[in-house]
């Protein structure tokens, strides 16, 4: 359990490092919001994209080698950017570092998945991990950043990589077919006549929009805040007060972990999906239009429900797929949300550009309305649906 928490954390660390940073970059490099978008979406993309073999993978020969590739592999390549000159080629690096980051989480998933009774409150607690990890991350990177250049915060999560990577091989090593204890198998549940593709393609649906709005809201959230709460303490600058402030805002997310995975072990878990996403759609359109304390304050519950989606979203797999599926149900899963998500990176990037970051969150705001019709219609078609336990 530490080496999943651990390493659920880290694999946030990655994939947030940048957007505290942007400020920065973009002064070093003389680029704009849209290109370090694209950047971010580079990472994004790899980190997508490689969920689907990685899950296919996990299904076939187990997890723990997998993430132990994961930990050095990841580690090393950020040790990368050091001495990178070039703004493009940053952005290879980034992207390698996204294909590495991209074997964690279709491989954990597939291991609750496979060894958890209560799933919805397993899947909760090992959220709560990477909830902390993206709550942290512009806060940590910003300030690491602020003091000792933006390159320094990749070295430092390259270093911790290395490090959890050596521990993770002094583990013991379990077999990789270890399946449910006797008993256990009544939570793999599979409609009575065979997968309910129409409910699986209408998750799939909505977790996409919601993998939308996930990563159009991270890439620039800090700055947001930076520009937006005009909080000045210590005479920090914009990037340390803007990492900050989204770290307070992000903490909440763990609390939503916590919770949708309790929830999701009681009632049907697409009624708590559905709530979750009207609740944090209404906080974003708030986000949009607000400033200083109310800003903060949306942006709290924002992550709160937002991040309640991801239990139950990680359940509905074990759900709708029988047992043996769930590596490839989770990578399918992570490529749309990761990987199509990341779209809205440089998408965003041109819209702030262009019409200013305010206008990124309404945007944003739209796909969370998406997002709630699709849900709607889980719901709608799950009673339809008869599943035996």
């Amino acid at each position: 359990m530490v080496l999943t928490t651990a390493a659920h954390g880290l694999v946030h660390f990655y994939e947030g490092v940048l957007p505290p940073l942007i400020p920065m970059v973009m002064h070093d490099f003389g680029t704009d919001y849209f290109t370090l978008g694209l950047i971010v979406s580079v990472f994004s993309y790899a980190f997508g994209l490689g969920s689907l073999p990685a899950g296919i993978l996990a299904d076939k020969f187990g997890p723990r080698r997998l993430v132990t590739f994961y930990l050095f592999g990841a580690g090393i390549t950020a040790l990368c950017v050091l001495p990178v000159g070039s703004l493009w080629t940053y952005a290879l690096i980034m992207g390698l570092l996204g294909a590495f980051c991209s074997i964690y989480h279709p491989t954990s998933n597939t291991l609750i998945s496979r060894s958890m009774r209560a799933m919805g409150s397993a899947f909760g607690i090992h959220g709560i991990a990477g909830s902390l990890g993206i709550a942290g991350v512009p806060l940590i990177s910003a300030w690491i950043g602020t003091l000792l250049g933006w390159r320094a915060p990749h070295l430092v999560f390259g270093l911790l990589g290395i490090a959890i990577g050596i521990y993770s091989t002094t583990l013991p090593r379990y077999p990789a077919t270890a399946t449910r204890a006797a008993g256990k198998a009544d939570n793999a549940i599979e409609d009575a006549n065979g997968t309910p593709y129409l409910a699986l393609t209408i998750f799939f649906l909505s977790a996409t929009t919601l993998g939308l709005t996930y990563k159009g809201i991270m890439t620039f959230l800090p700055t947001y805040m930076g520009y937006k709460v005009q909080i000045r303490i210590w005479n920090l600058d914009a990037v340390a007060i803007g990492g900050t402030i989204a770290t307070v805002a992000l903490l909440s997310g763990a609390v939503g972990q916590y919770l949708a995975g309790r929830l999701t072990d009681l009632f049907r878990p697409e009624r708590i999906y559905l709530g979750a996403i009207i609740m944090g759609g209404v906080f974003v359109f708030i986000m949009a239009a607000s400033s200083n304390l109310l800003l903060v304050a949306s942006a709290v519950l924002y992550a709160l429900f937002y991040f309640a989606t991801q239990p139950t979203q990680n359940y509905l797999v074990s759900k709708y797929l029988p047992q043996h599926r769930h590596g490839l149900g989770y990578g399918i899963l992570f490529i749309l949300t990761f990987g199509v998500g990341s779209t809205a990176a440089a998408v965003s990037g041109y819209l702030a550009d262009r019409f200013g970051l305010e206008f990124v969150f309404y945007t944003m705001g739209v796909c969370f309305l998406v997002s709630t019709v699709l849900a709607a219609a889980l719901v709608v078609c799950e009673k339809h649906i008869r599943f035996e336990r």
